[in-house]
């Protein structure tokens, strides 16, 4: 395979775009696709055979621009939609498997959290990947579908009222439970570590969805001996299956500028 081929990053909207940015940083010579399913968000309160159809017809999307690697940038599509990356990826790198990597080897209790998407949780992905790893962890999981919406909004800053009270709601249960490590098991969600850092306090370990995928991307590629010799930067591309207007605006608070109209390509999926 070239090894100047694009990685291909997917997600149902735009919280892919904290996996797109670390990849960036992470590997800034790599040719790099982003598409947004923007057409059909959220596949998080979808059922599993919807959200197996989106993912399959996103892949087909992708295949296109043949990519060296795929990178599900999405919980449910990585949980929900795996049989059917197993089938039709030569190479994909998810976010569930990284995260509970990550977690099983930070935790010193055992006791961990998960923050995520009813669907992602209902999988039951994250405590299986955990309980792989580490047979006597307790997992404490907690579907928290708002922190989309107050991402999107741009409410992100550690004193935001709305973000902390919004937080405050969700996160009180896993306060109880005395865990000592969090995921933020969806991809919009690491964008909000500071208040919910703030929320759990600084004894327990946040683990990001976005920064612990890039890392496997990179890690993944250089065992498969793809990764981009070059010294130049790499080239970016998005795509979004609706409204480019609102997903440029959206960029600014996922990556450190917004990316411009004429950089978003249009697209229709089946």
């Amino acid at each position: 395979m070239n090894k100047t081929a694009p990685i291909a990053v997917f997600d149902s909207g735009v919280g892919g775009l904290s996996v797109f940015r670390e990849i960036q940083k992470l590997m800034p010579n790599e040719n790099l696709i982003y598409f947004g399913d923007t057409a059909r968000v959220p596949y998080g309160t979808r059922s599993a055979a919807t959200i197996q159809k989106f993912v399959k017809s996103d892949l087909d999307f992708l295949s296109r621009f043949e990519p060296k690697l795929i990178v599900v940038a999405c919980g449910t599509a990585s949980c929900v939609g795996a049989p059917v990356l197993e089938k039709e990826c030569e190479h994909f790198t998810s976010v569930i498997s990284p995260s509970a990597i990550a977690a099983a080897k930070t935790t010193k209790t055992g006791r961990i959290g998960v923050i995520s998407t009813a669907a992602t949780l209902k999988s039951g992905a994250f405590e299986k990947k955990i309980k792989e790893l580490l047979p006597t962890a307790q997992v404490f999981t907690k579907a928290a579908q708002m922190f989309v919406n107050v991402v999107e909004n741009g409410w992100i800053e550690e004193d935001n009222e709305i973000a902390n009270a919004v937080a405050k709601e969700y996160l009180k249960e896993l306060k109880q439970q005395d865990i000592d490590t969090l995921i933020l098991g969806c991809t919009h969600f690491p964008l909000l570590s500071a208040v919910i850092q703030k929320q759990m306090g600084e004894g327990v370990t946040l683990i990001s969805s976005g920064y612990e995928t890039a890392l496997a991307a990179k890690m993944d590629l250089e065992a498969l001996g793809l990764r981009n010799q070059s010294d130049a930067p790499g080239s970016r591309k998005c795509f979004v299956s609706d409204n480019v207007d609102s997903f440029c605006q959206l960029t600014s608070i996922f990556l450190d500028h917004q990316v411009a109209k004429e950089h978003v390509e249009l697209v229709e999926v089946n």
